[in-house]
């Protein structure tokens, strides 16, 4: 009498549900391979999408000036109005401006702390709200041309200390009232900024005519130009000219990086659970070469036997990917959630149908590969020896 695959998938699983927490157990490196591997995934592509619509806010056709990184000191380099004129002079550039960013103590209803705060070129504040995204007021209004003692101020910023239009806090020892509340960009660090003229900002620090970052508009974005004019200017080149696409290119290498790395260890946990899975294959073939021999006996062929056996490894696998799946599903937004809480940024994961699939059928397949070495063996058992076997 000869038996039907039906038949032998119900044998699997009841041998699966036997051995419940064997099963479990088996299952924990794929479990933490897959979730490594889903979370990682989901929140990269959710960075790649957010940087994305960052830099499509910002236009194709915008510059930064920086000065180059220097490992542990900063940024080599800072920039002045002779910079900034140098570069207005080029038929490429639509407009030029400068930003002074540092950081100072500021006085809130007593409370003190440390805050960054951004300068603005003076006779350009109004242009620079005008030109870049970003910068749109929700409360108020925005600075006008060198207009002194006023502030405005991120929206997390305003709401994390209570702070409405003609509110005042000291920076350093000077008063300054806030006159505008800007529209939430979905940064937290964005969203807790304050601006206020340069001017302001230098003679606080006892400074003058300093810029750290220029900004600019570009009629084609292409930086050879700029590049050119102000190494010869400044007599050497300390400093770099990115465009969105540029900088969208280094985000990306620096984010596939990190993502390989990450996917590495997810790999090894996956391979240790790939060795789990042969391993209890193996056992649980020995506990069963009597019912091997049965099966044999009764009609079931190698295939069926191979088969048997590959599906069980395999749901074993599925059953890891499964798990791993929730797993990483819960860790890509409790990340997203602690990420968006703490002010990092308003970050998404990207979770596609193509994810959750690739997911759980590359934990089937590594189940079935895994498992394919013992039930070979079992395959190819003779029933009369299968029969004797104790």
């Amino acid at each position: 009498m000869g038996i039907v695959n039906l038949e032998i998938v119900a044998l699997v699983i009841k041998s699966l549900l036997h051995r419940k927490v064997r099963t479990f157990l088996t299952t924990l490196g794929i479990i933490i391979g897959v979730a490594l591997v889903f979370s990682l995934v989901s929140l990269n592509g959710g960075m790649k999408a957010s940087i994305i619509d960052q830099m499509d806010a910002l236009g194709s056709d915008v510059v930064t000036i920086m000065g180059k990184p220097l490992p542990g000191l900063g940024l080599d380099g800072i920039f002045t109005s002779g910079d900034i004129e140098v570069v207005e002079r080029l038929s490429s550039v639509q407009v030029i401006t400068g930003l002074y960013m540092t950081g100072m103590d500021i006085t809130i209803r007593d409370k003190v702390i440390f805050k960054a705060l951004g300068g603005l070129e003076p006779d350009k504040i109004e242009l620079f709200a005008d030109l870049f995204s970003g910068f749109g007021v929700d409360k108020g209004r925005f600075l006008y041309d060198y207009e002194r003692g006023k502030i405005v101020v991120g929206p997390l910023f305003a709401e994390d200390h209570n702070l409405g239009i003609g509110s005042r806090i000291t920076i350093g020892e000077e008063a300054f009232r806030i006159v505008g509340i800007m529209e939430p960009v979905g940064n937290g660090e964005d969203d807790r900024n304050i601006y206020m003229n340069a001017e302001d900002l230098w003679e606080l620090n006892g400074i003058d005519d300093i810029f750290i970052v220029l900004f600019g508009k570009v009629h084609e974005p292409k930086v050879e130009a700029i590049e050119r004019a102000l190494e010869k200017y400044r007599g050497q080149k300390d400093f770099e000219v990115m465009t969105s696409e540029s900088m969208m290119s280094m985000m990306d290498s620096i984010l596939d990086v990190v993502n390989a790395v990450f996917l590495a260890v997810a790999s090894i946990s996956i391979l240790v659970g790939s060795i789990g899975v042969a391993n209890t294959m193996y056992v649980s073939v020995l506990e069963r070469v009597g019912e091997i021999g049965v099966l044999k006996a009764i009609g079931a062929t190698k295939n069926q036997i191979l088969f048997m056996f590959l599906l069980e490894a395999g749901l074993v696998g599925i059953i890891g990917g499964i798990i791993g799946i929730i797993l990483g599903y819960s860790i890509a937004f409790g990340f997203t959630y602690a990420a968006t809480a703490s002010g990092f940024m308003d970050l998404k994961p990207l979770i596609t149908p193509a994810l959750f699939l690739v997911s759980a059928g590359s934990a089937f397949v590594v189940g079935m590969i895994a498992g394919f070495v013992p039930a070979r063996w079992a395959a190819n058992l003779e029933p009369v020896e299968a029969l004797r076997y104790e």
